[in-house]
């Protein structure tokens, strides 16, 4: 039962700090830093055995959709194209509004 408890008080910490981390992102912050505590912080839940891989990356998969509405990959290709926008029609570019473009 100890176990189980330690197991559930460890996913509720790395739910706060992804929360806060891809809020901050959201909001157009750089995240880079607090991104590497929370890896860091996940991958020593996994060597002391509280979270598996596949639920850290489970976890962070389903907060994502939560915050920004859609998967890493989608948010990753939208990004890629908005990047090339970017490059190849500055002005196309800025005809998106800026909140669209985060």
């Amino acid at each position: 039962m100890q176990k189980e408890t330690e197991k559930q008080t460890f996913i509720d910490a790395c739910t706060t700090q992804l929360l806060i981390l891809y809020k901050a992102s959201k909001d157009g912050k750089k995240v880079e830093a607090e991104k590497y505590r929370v890896q860091g912080f996940m991958h020593a839940g996994e060597l002391m055995g509280l979270i598996s891989k596949e639920e850290g990356k489970a976890l962070i998969a389903d907060l994502h959709i939560q915050v920004f509405g859609e998967t890493i990959d989608e948010r990753a290709q939208r990004k890629r194209k908005l990047d090339a926008l970017k490059e190849s029609d500055l002005d196309a570019y800025f005809a998106i509004p800026a909140i669209e473009r985060r």
